[in-house]
């Protein structure tokens, strides 16, 4: 009844494919299946065919791309992820940026979490920029976090900047005044304060689209535990388009399973995984 037919599969892995860059093989096959399940019962429908033909109705194209794309993505994620990236952040990247007198202009600090899921990361840049400027007693900055997803309904989830109160696991301690637990405890839940939200700024965001929702000149772009979903030539398309986008001397953070190993841009190592773009 709600088994997913060769047929089915391939309609919705090109459609994934060409949409959202995500690769979708045969072996994902039972993955996918699961997945659309949960939301073909949640609407009433009696088998993922009907959920499928639904899907691609005109209604369904209007009003299910965003629960479909929740649904197709994975959002594993955590504050404060693959740690070293935060490290460097603090220690390397934002002296390096200060002392290179970017923030004299009136243009703000822009770091853009280009893969953002529920906020986690996003929320995590902020911190460490925020303390950064604030324990070295310098003004804070103009500063701005951009994080992007390409499902607005996760977009919505990190606005409000509520989470598990067990995810304060993965903050380091002395960033812990940064949460606020919440005054009922039966919720066991911790907001983000509002000392950093007020520089966050959240978007819906397809890494697949022609233009991105982004001023050029950013400086410091996160976009990791991502391309592993897209092949090759989608890589250096995306690659290709975030470097654009950053400021001569901006960095460029990707996760530690991925690689620009092949792909020919303007960058220089830093460390593993962190680039700084070399043209002027």
């Amino acid at each position: 009844m709600f088994e997913l037919s060769e047929k089915d599969r391939l309609l919705l892995s090109k459609f994934i494919e060409q949409r959202y860059g995500i690769q979708m093989p045969p072996a994902k096959k039972m993955l996918l299946q699961s997945r659309l399940q949960k939301r073909a019962i949640q609407l009433g429908h009696s088998s993922l065919h009907s959920y499928i033909e639904y899907f691609f109705s005109p209604e369904g194209q209007k009003f299910e791309l965003d629960q479909f794309a929740t649904v197709i993505s994975t959002h594993k994620t955590e504050f404060f992820r693959e740690f070293d990236h935060f490290s460097v952040l603090r220690s390397i990247i934002l002296p390096e940026l200060t002392a290179s007198g970017v923030l004299g202009s009136r243009e703000p600090l822009v770091a853009w979490s280009s893969a953002s899921s529920t906020g986690e990361e996003v929320y995590s840049i902020a911190m460490t920029m925020y303390d950064f400027f604030k324990k070295n007693n310098n003004p804070i900055p103009l500063m701005k976090v951009v994080g992007s997803d390409i499902s607005e309904s996760i977009i919505e989830f990190a606005r409000k900047a509520i989470y598990s109160e067990s995810a304060i696991s993965s903050i380091p301690p002395e960033y812990h005044h940064y949460c606020m637990r919440s005054k009922d405890p039966a919720r066991h839940a911790i907001r983000v304060a509002p000392e950093i939200r007020q520089y966050t700024d959240f978007r819906r965001q397809n890494l697949m689209d022609k233009h991105y929702r982004v001023k050029k000149g950013i400086h410091i772009i996160f976009c990791r535990n991502v391309l592993i979903y897209f092949n090759k030539q989608i890589q250096e398309i995306i690659l290709g388009k975030l470097v654009n986008l950053l400021a001569p001397g901006g960095f460029l953070l990707i996760g530690h399973s991925e690689s620009l190993s092949g792909i020919e841009l303007p960058v220089e190592q830093v460390k593993m995984t962190i680039y700084r773009k070399t043209e002027n």
